[in-house]
């Protein structure tokens, strides 16, 4: 979890800034969308592949030789399978359409606003990539 202040000084300026926060994240989420097909188009072939050999030597295939590290704040994942890499990028995806969803709506609530020119310094404090609170001095 990343905090990070910034201070603008208009509401312009920080709509200019979480727009490019959006455009950031929805370019993000594209290439992540195409990896993750990949990855669910893989797992299929897998689960076919175990289907077919099941079916013709009549035993159970076993599943990969993959290794999770579990460390402190964090998990190592050594040959994941295409099932589990799936669900990790399924996960990041919902995050990162979050992120998308909550800058959007903090954009249509200050947009307004942007057009009123009021000598204001607008502070947003971000806690992962999104703001969770706007400070307003005047």
């Amino acid at each position: 979890m990343s905090a990070v202040i910034v201070e603008y000084s208009s509401f312009n300026d920080a709509v200019k800034a979480i727009d490019e926060k959006i455009s950031n994240l929805k370019q993000q989420l594209a290439l992540l969308l195409k990896r993750f097909e990949d990855v669910r188009a893989r797992a299929e072939q897998e689960r076919k592949l175990k289907e077919l050999l099941k079916a013709l030597a009549g035993v159970e295939v076993p599943p990969s030789q993959s290794r999770v590290l579990d460390m402190k704040d964090f998990k190592i994942v050594v040959n994941p399978d295409a099932v589990y890499e799936s669900s990790v990028l399924e996960e990041a995806l919902t995050r990162i359409n979050r992120a998308i969803t909550i800058l959007q709506a903090v954009r249509k609530t200050i947009e307004p606003l942007a057009s009123i020119d009021v000598g204001a310094k607008i502070t947003l404090i971000y806690q992962d990539d999104v703001p969770q609170v706007v400070l307003v001095k005047y």
